[in-house]
């Protein structure tokens, strides 16, 4: 059999040649006689043909799964349900239509006018249309599905009739890093409409779908790294804002790729958010700082500490500008492409995480710990019997429960009051720094060793209080040698030989589970029953009820006095919504949520449009004006989504803008909620 020539396929007298052969093989079975037909097509219709269907006119299979797989693929439909959409306006409407298939070979999307779509149907291809490996019809699915490669197919091709005046190219769409197949992508129409071209559409609606999942998956990925550093601890992009840590995230010359609000506020940027991208972060500092400078000093993998004075960081007690502290991270993008993270602190915040001396002043007692509920009393209780006393401590909880003010707490109640109170952040130090920080170090001990030597915070608290805050994430090793500095009350600096006497009492805090820790070989069994000889567990601020509405007032009058507002008071829907929503971030986020509240408020009681809308969905709030607040917040949120729906005829994009979220959340609410948006096209 001579090799055909791809062009030929659109040729009306080939067409015509290709029907001959296909009625030819039904009415016999043979490849006998058969000429200038594909290797690949004739693999369809041997497909066609062995597994019962001996005439060119039958019908296709349909799955009875198809909601549970759109959920199951629902990532893969947020990304290509958008790509899908874009390509079909530039095509002729009437005559054209775009396939979205699982990894399967199901249909989970068709994209085309209504005209088409019907006639479509009456061929057997509708959303949930099966054409894998396994299903008797040899068409263009299964030949993209088996052969893993783009492929087009024309007319009389099709191993069925019914398919005559149909033309398509697909296109596997591929996971760039792990080379596994996520879908199937195919751009369709009538034959005489059709062109080679129409394969390469497909093949490029494929690649920018691929490129757009490994986007998202390199995201997330970088989310998970910057949480095991304990230097980002919320999402770039959407959640990154929530936290006042400034975050950038740039390229070796400097554009910036990723900056949060804070980093904004930190710097006194003076340009909105959405327009610092693709500026170069160097400009935003001070005239010393340069690329050059920070690759010089990040080449070996270093943390390069930079500060400045930002115009940005006022203080309003001593009316002055803070001390910036800057910590810059290079990651290395392939072998040769470098990136960076930075991160901003302000130098009390700083002070509590970075690798200065820290003599941090114990200001807060049990009286400034706000809140009436019996959660938060019944714990205040435990930590005074605590701090009559001299065991080490542990205080367990979620992040921003308040574990450091009770650390302060218990220390000014103890008979300790009146020495040192040092603390210092586990999981902020860097590997290389944390011992010498902890234990302190002689002259020389080390390449860039101070020439005088440095006491460690263990010498700092002699007669004090030691909070190890975030303990679960102190390094292994660096264990062993706290477990014999505990045991035996005294401490060798590095590089030294005599170890010194102390007497210091340990107050731990993290919000791990230190036993799982102990069951994954992270932290030491024998170092936790040292450490845990009385516990406080701290409640989470979901779990206090009435302390809520108590601990927002408070915030609402600090940050009245910081930014001269005279906002009065926080009305019942907020209150409403606050108590129904769940707090992931504790009183951080809430004091995060009231500082937002009182910069937007434009009257004198911060009303729903003031607060986050995350809030006032999950609490029940809607998002709607004049939506009537309701107390089942399942419901309230159920309707809401339903009725928006209703109007946009199940478009998902147009909705999701409406409702003020990303198509994934939308996807994410239909689907926790048990929405079937079907019922609304």
């Amino acid at each position: 059999m001579t090799k055909l020539d791809i062009k030929n396929l659109f040729n009306p007298q080939h067409i015509l040649h290709v029907g001959n052969m296909r009625a030819k093989f039904f009415a016999s079975g043979s490849f006998d006689g058969i000429t200038d037909v594909r290797e690949e097509i004739l693999h369809g219709w041997k497909v066609s043909y062995d597994r019962g269907y001996r005439t060119p006119d039958f019908k296709k299979p349909v799955v009875t799964d198809l909601y549970l797989r759109t959920q199951k693929e629902e990532e893969l439909l947020a990304i290509a349900v958008p790509y899908m959409e874009r390509l079909y306006t530039f095509l002729q409407n009437d005559t054209f239509w775009i396939t979205l298939l699982d990894r399967d070979g199901v249909i989970l999307k068709l994209v085309g006018s209504d005209t088409m779509l019907k006639e479509l149907a009456a061929t057997g291809l509708i959303e949930g249309s099966n054409r894998g490996s396994d299903v008797p019809y040899g068409g263009l699915f299964h030949l993209v599905f088996t052969y893993k490669k783009p492929f087009i197919i024309v007319s009389t091709e099709h191993a069925s009739s019914i398919d005559d005046n149909l033309a398509g190219g697909a296109c596997p769409i591929v996971d760039p890093e792990t080379k596994e197949i996520l879908g199937f992508i195919a751009v369709s129409g009538h034959w005489w409409y059709s062109h080679l071209h129409t394969l390469g559409l497909a093949v490029i609606a494929a690649e920018a779908i691929s490129k757009q999942y490994a986007l998202e998956k390199a995201t997330k990925r970088l989310y998970a790294m910057s949480q095991s550093l304990k230097k980002v601890n919320s999402r770039l992009y959407t959640t990154l804002d929530s936290i006042k840590t400034g975050i950038i995230y740039c390229n070796e010359e400097g554009t910036v790729k990723v900056i949060n609000e804070g980093a904004v506020k930190l710097l006194g940027i003076k340009k909105d958010l959405k327009d610092v991208p693709g500026t170069n972060v160097c400009p935003y500092f001070d005239s010393k700082l340069s690329m050059d400078k920070i690759a010089a000093n990040t080449k070996n993998g270093e943390t390069y500490c930079y500060e400045l004075v930002s115009s940005g960081c006022p203080d309003f007690v001593h009316k002055r500008n803070y001390l910036l502290y800057c910590y810059i991270r290079r990651i290395n993008i392939g072998e040769k492409e470098q990136e960076y993270i930075i991160t901003l602190s302000k130098q009390t915040e700083a002070h509590l995480n970075a690798t200065k001396m820290i003599y941090a002043e114990p200001t807060f007692s049990f009286d400034d710990i706000i809140g009436s509920s019996d959660a938060i009393r019944q714990v205040k209780t435990i930590a005074e019997l605590g701090a009559a006393h001299n065991p080490s401590i542990l205080i367990t909880g979620e992040s921003g429960t308040g574990k450091e003010l009770f650390a302060q707490s218990i220390h000014n109640a103890s008979s300790r009051r009146n020495g040192p109170f040092v603390a210092i952040n586990c999981g902020a130090i860097p590997r290389t720094l944390i011992e010498s920080e902890l234990f302190g170090y002689e002259k020389g001990a080390f390449t860039g060793a101070d020439k005088k030597g440095h006491p460690g915070k263990f010498e700092l608290a002699n007669g004090g209080t030691l909070f190890l805050d975030e303990i679960g994430d102190m390094p292994y090793d660096v264990q062993v040698t706290l477990l014999r500095v505990l045991q035996t009350q005294t401490v060798t600096r590095i590089g030294g030989a005599k170890p010194t006497q102390i007497d210091v009492r340990i107050v731990s805090a993290t919000n791990k589970d230190l036993r799982k820790c102990i069951e994954n070989h992270t932290f030491r069994e024998d170092l936790y029953y040292r450490l845990n000889v009385f516990t406080i567990p701290l409640p989470p601020l979901r779990e206090r009820g009435r302390d809520i509405e108590e601990i927002a007032r408070y915030f609402l009058t600090v940050y009245n006095k910081i930014y001269d507002k005279h906002v009065a008071d926080i009305s019942e829907d907020v209150l409403r919504a606050f108590h129904a929503y769940r707090w992931p971030g504790n009183i951080r986020e809430l004091e995060n949520v009231m500082e937002r509240a009182v910069i937007l408020c434009k009257t004198n009681v911060v009303v729903l449009k003031d607060i986050p809308r995350d809030i006032t969905l999950i609490g029940g709030g809607g998002g709607m004006i004049g939506q009537r607040i309701i107390n089942s917040t399942t419901i309230a949120n159920r309707e809401q989504i339903e009725e928006t729906l209703r109007r946009h005829k199940g478009n998902m994009s147009h909705a999701a803008k409406e409702l003020g979220m990303s198509r994934p959340t939308l996807y994410k609410r239909v689907k926790e909620y048990g929405i079937d948006k079907r019922k609304f096209e």
